[in-house]
């Protein structure tokens, strides 16, 4: 489902919860400011985060998104301003 116009907190909810179902972890355990590396994301995960993310939002993505923004912060914060353009 393809969500207009998300803001950085829409954003930055729904990866914390896709997170904490994809690695099996309580949501409020989930650090916004850790590196996703560091919350136990791997390869495999981050290809279907992206996947995920590009469905959700409408946007082209690439592979390396989660290298350049290492953190669910980062990544709403970029994300809701690509979407905003």
């Amino acid at each position: 489902m393809q969500v207009e116009n998300p803001s950085e907190a829409a954003i930055r909810d729904w990866c914390t919860e896709y997170l904490a179902r994809t690695l099996d972890l309580p949501t409020q355990t989930i650090d916004t400011q850790t590196t996703f590396a560091r919350l136990g994301l791997d390869s495999a995960n981050s290809v279907f985060l992206i996947v995920e993310l590009e469905d959700r939002l409408g946007l082209e993505l690439t592979p390396d998104l989660l290298f350049e923004y290492p953190t669910i912060c980062e990544l709403a914060r970029h994300l809701a301003e690509r979407a905003a353009r």
